[in-house]
């Protein structure tokens, strides 16, 4: 980790200034897939006919059904998980005795009783209401920042918070999973691991570590008494194998060591909760980093290629709404007359029309002097930016930063989730693919992870410790398993449309990783994490993994801190995915 403060530029003033190129590695967009299932088709031809009107908004996306999706998921991702299922199966030995029994049964309602069989299914998660993560409480108020970032409680335990809370799968309490396909569905639960089959507990099932939407095979009997299937393991789609040209090609360190900018939360609007108490200023850090990145000569600045800005530009509002048909008066709400509630109400809205406006000037401002440097930036809207809300999110409209899109060959104004492909090398012949988002199907995706405290195996799988029918005490998911478990589920946003709101389609599913990621982020995220992993998901040394052949592909897993909480951000080489810390500290903090 590098620190930087105040005076971190004061040391070269005096040195002679020279002439100092930035570094440079071609950069190819494919984020526009994400965005042809977000943008609806252009009717503004159809001249007023009637008929012709009703033909064009068929196409838009809300004309389509949400359960289309779910097949559509289903069949890009069944042939991937039953051939990760079969090839776990010949190189187990403890497993060899099923291999040769286990059939692949193309649909759950032709499954037969008794006989080892290979389901592929959507994982469907009924957990009691009352247990239930809340979703409606979580999207209702338009403070993403509290969701993301729990605050701390005043027992002055860990920060926990109702809607990121995560609760343990309980059957004795009534939760039931189920495997599903269009033709039906079967109740699935984990079966006894045997001794001497220890090396199968990695694929056992765990209904912790699953969530409603996620696609897998699963390998068991189905009970002829109740019609239960007893999984022996289970085994995720992964993403795909790369048909690009692999990074391992490209360890060697080349003299200019091109650098990617990894930042989120910006926060422009907003000052830092924690600035209050500390004295410290968010906006003193935020020019700080427009210090470091506009003078290549202050630390490493002059390697940076690129910037990408995974959401957070824009801070939440924080101004408490008055309810209608209530008025405050001296600090006290007493009811007032419905006139008197709509004038506040439109007053409260005004107000934050015009604090968006001024944050959006500022973040202009700030992206412009960041581009007049030469860096190019890719921002990534977030929950609070002024574009629509469901998953993917188009890219913000360019009136809105006039300034930073006249820098039209610097300026990316992506969707979100965000795709690019990096050329590097020598000769750049070698392609690397960037996958990310702004954080939000990650923290999403931990509300309904959970981990128990206490070890499985001596607890059981359900999540019981035996004592007074209670459950083990509840540990939250961290962000990099999350993102890891998404990786291994080989779809970017599982818990959509269940939880995470997302468009509908019905052609295909544009979270499904199509090909593997050499770098895949997440953004907004409490702390930052770095884990490399193989093509199989499984997470590697990063000693060996700097020295392996081109026999095997890695990819770098971060979880980039939000700026305004942390004042952190993360550079990642893209000749050798190495990760470092950039710390920007003001005199408070």
């Amino acid at each position: 980790m590098v620190d930087c403060d105040p005076k971190f530029q004061t040391k070269y003033q005096h040195q002679t200034r020279s002439p100092l190129t930035r570094a440079h590695t071609p950069f190819l967009p494919s984020w526009q897939r994400f965005h042809e299932f977000a943008a609806p088709k252009d009717s503004s031809n159809c001249g007023g006919d009637a008929a012709t009107t009703s033909a064009a908004n068929q196409h838009h996306p809300y004309a389509r059904q949400y359960s289309h999706i779910y097949s559509a998921r289903l069949a890009a991702l069944r042939d991937r998980c039953v051939r990760n299922a079969q090839r776990t199966l010949e190189g187990s030995s403890s497993s060899s005795k099923i291999a040769g029994f286990a059939e692949v049964v193309e649909r759950i309602i032709e499954v037969k009783e008794g006989i080892w069989s290979i389901l592929v299914g959507t994982i469907v998660k009924e957990m009691d209401p009352k247990r239930r993560p809340r979703v409606n409480s979580s999207y209702g108020s338009c403070d993403a920042q509290s969701f993301l970032f729990p605050p701390g409680n005043v027992t002055g335990e860990a920060p926990v918070q109702e809607s990121l809370r995560s609760h343990l799968f309980d059957s004795e309490k009534g939760d039931v999973l189920h495997l599903e396909d269009s033709s039906g569905r079967v109740e699935i639960v984990p079966m006894t691991i045997g001794e001497g089959e220890e090396e199968e507990q990695i694929f056992a099932l765990d209904p912790n570590k699953v969530a409603t939407g996620v696609v897998a095979a699963v390998i068991g009997k189905v009970c002829a008494e109740n019609g239960v299937m007893h999984v022996h393991s289970v085994h995720f789609a992964g993403p795909p194998s790369g048909t690009l040209k692999s990074n391992s090609t490209c360890r060697k360190q080349m003299p200019e060591e091109p650098t990617l900018l990894l930042i989120s939360g910006l926060g422009f609007g907003a000052d830092c909760p924690t600035d209050i108490s500390s004295g410290g200023s968010l906006a003193l850090r935020r020019e700080m980093l427009l210090e470091y990145l506009t003078h290549p000569r202050v630390g490493n600045g002059a390697f940076i290629c690129r910037m990408i800005v995974a959401g957070g530009g824009v801070a939440s509002s924080r101004q408490p709404e008055m309810g209608i048909g209530k008025v405050s008066h001296g600090g006290k709400t007493t009811k007032g007359n419905n006139f008197d509630a709509h004038g506040k109400s439109k007053g409260v809205n005004a107000a934050k029309s015009s604090k968006l406006a001024e944050s959006l000037r500022d973040l202009d401002t700030f992206y412009s002097e960041v581009l007049s440097s030469g860096i190019p930036v890719d921002y990534i809207p977030g929950w609070h930016d002024p574009t629509n809300a469901n998953w993917p999110q188009r890219p913000i409209h360019s009136c809105l930063l006039p300034h930073s899109c006249s820098f039209v060959d610097l300026f990316g104004r992506s969707t979100n989730p965000y795709e690019g492909i990096f050329s590097v090398g020598e000769d750049e012949s070698a392609k690397m693919r960037v996958l990310g988002s702004d954080g939000l199907n990650v923290a999403d995706l931990r509300r309904f992870l959970a981990m128990s405290s206490h070890s499985k195996m001596e607890h059981g799988l359900d999540g019981n410790n035996g004592t007074n029918g209670e459950s083990a005490p509840v540990e939250e998911t961290s962000s990099m398993d999350a993102l890891h478990q998404s990786f291994r589920y080989g779809h970017m946003a599982p818990t959509g449309p269940d939880s995470l709101p997302t468009f509908p389609s019905s052609e295909s599913d544009p979270f499904v990783m199509q090909t593997r990621p050499d770098i895949y982020f997440a953004g907004n995220c409490e702390k930052f994490e770095a884990r490399l992993v193989d093509a199989n998901g499984d997470e590697v040394d990063e000693v060996n993994a700097m020295a392996v052949d081109g026999e095997q592909s890695v990819t770098r897993l971060v979880c980039i801190p939000s700026f305004a909480e942390c004042g952190e951000v993360v550079l990642v080489k893209l000749d050798t995915l190495e990760c470092e810390v950039v710390s920007f500290r003001d005199v408070g903090a």
